[in-house]
């Protein structure tokens, strides 16, 4: 498929190719329900100096509900059920068919970050108002993780949070302190 440009399909690439970053993303979702497309964006945001408030997440999470519950769950469910060879399928074929699916799942991903790119027009905070991109970070996906129905408070996924963080900022130091004054 032929995609527009997309400032956040390619940070998502670029962050989602380092290491340890996939996993703990995967650990989220496949743990706690989260949309690794929304985690991104909140970090994709930080990086752009941008706090996100209650009702930003919400509107992220409605923008992305459709996508997530009717078209990439599906997908992923479907893809997992092929490799685990629960479906009886000539080999060859199974294959190509996890590879179709792959690919249609991946599509998927994108458009919900096209969809997510144009849901919210944010703008740098003020000077005074100036955090690092790690408390921002921070800031945001805890704003996003608290409102997950499977996380009743952030300590619950403490250690994947800070995983996530140390493995894109990798300053751990920064880290812990904006992790503390989120708990």
């Amino acid at each position: 498929m032929n995609f527009p440009d997309s400032e956040l399909w390619n940070f998502s690439e670029q962050t989602y190719a380092i290491p340890e970053v996939e996993d703990n993303c995967l650990k989220l979702q496949n743990n706690y329900d989260a949309d690794i497309n929304i985690i991104l964006y909140c970090i994709w945001v930080a990086e752009k100096s941008v706090l996100l408030s209650h009702n930003d997440i919400q509107l992220l999470i409605k923008a992305t509900e459709p996508w997530q519950k009717t078209i990439l769950k599906p997908l992923r469910d479907a893809r997992k059920m092929m490799k685990q060879h629960i479906i009886a399928m000539p080999t060859d074929m199974l294959d190509q068919t996890v590879g179709n699916l792959t690919e249609m799942e991946l599509n998927a991903e994108h458009m919900s970050q096209l969809a997510l790119e144009k849901v919210i027009s944010f703008r740098e905070n003020s000077a005074e108002d100036k955090l690092s991109p790690i408390e921002y970070a921070s800031s945001n996906l805890s704003r996003y993780l608290q409102q997950l129905e499977s996380i009743t408070a952030i300590n619950d996924i403490a250690e994947e949070f800070s995983n996530l963080l140390n493995a894109i900022f990798q300053d751990p130091e920064a880290i812990q302190i904006a992790l503390m004054s989120e708990a």
